[in-house]
């Protein structure tokens, strides 16, 4: 089964996005959108894993979580990889909490490796992907929407609760995503 382990997102905030999608459209490019019912932010994407190994991506998950308090991350503006002049993914950074999700992220890939599961070979960047360019034929046209919109989610504060160990099938209709597990991070009590 392909896991991958994500932090969610409240609905108010997958909703945002999904209005942010829709005044990105209009253009002749083939882009394949993200249903904004299934944007999250990856942590770490293992691809297929044995069943007999998911209790040890879930443990290993908790081992890293455990750790880490709730804390407060805010979205960013709007980006492309790899560049502008080749859109492949267009995406929503994160701005503040990012330093966090860093450590959180580089702990995963360090104890999931120890553990024996693959370790990516690219550096992992806080993002929320809202797309996928196909086939760019008004390059102009989405540079000039993504330049109008960029900043039109910035600022949206999301609380970080929990990591979710989560399993995606892919189908003709789209990804399937079912949770398998979800990992509180420590509540902080102010007495």
């Amino acid at each position: 089964m392909r896991i991958f382990i994500a932090l969610e997102l409240p609905e108010s905030v997958r909703e945002r996005l999904g209005q942010l999608q829709e005044k990105l459209k209009g253009t002749e490019n083939r882009i394949r959108w993200v249903n904004p019912s299934l944007i999250h932010l990856t942590m770490k994407f293992l691809g297929e894993v044995k069943e007999k190994n998911l209790e040890k991506v879930i443990q290993t998950a908790g081992n890293v979580a455990g750790p880490f308090s709730v804390f407060k991350m805010k979205i960013g503006k709007m980006g492309v990889f790899p560049s502008f002049s080749s859109p492949r993914v267009i995406w929503v950074g994160i701005e503040e909490g990012k330093d966090k999700l860093e450590t959180l992220a580089a702990e995963l890939e360090e104890k999931l490796g120890q553990e024996g599961f693959s370790r990516s070979n690219r550096k992992w960047t806080s993002h929320l992907t809202l797309a996928r360019v196909k086939v760019l034929k008004e390059k102009e046209k989405l540079e000039a929407l993504l330049l109008q919109y960029c900043k039109e989610v910035e600022g949206i504060e999301v609380k970080v609760k929990s990591l979710s160990v989560i399993k995606s099938e892919l189908t003709p209709q789209g990804a399937i995503y079912t949770i398998l597990e979800r990992i509180p991070l420590q509540s902080i009590n102010r007495n």
